[in-house]
């Protein structure tokens, strides 16, 4: 029963890993180009060529 919890959990957790909840700001703010995003825990951030997420001051979310 241990091992069927666990499974169930981990399988929950690797689907739920890497989902974006971030949303994309309305009023087009950007930094150096790139557009902004404000997650969930209202971080500003953009996406990097790569894929990571490079996180700047909140001040520039507010662009509005």
């Amino acid at each position: 029963m241990k091992k069927t919890v666990l499974f169930l959990t981990l399988i929950i957790f690797s689907l739920s890993c890497g989902k974006d909840t971030g949303t994309a700001l309305s009023g087009g703010c950007n930094y150096n180009g790139h557009p902004l995003n404000k997650g969930a825990s209202g971080g500003c951030y953009y996406t990097n060529s790569s894929g990571n997420k490079v996180y700047v001051d909140r001040s520039y979310c507010n662009c509005l």
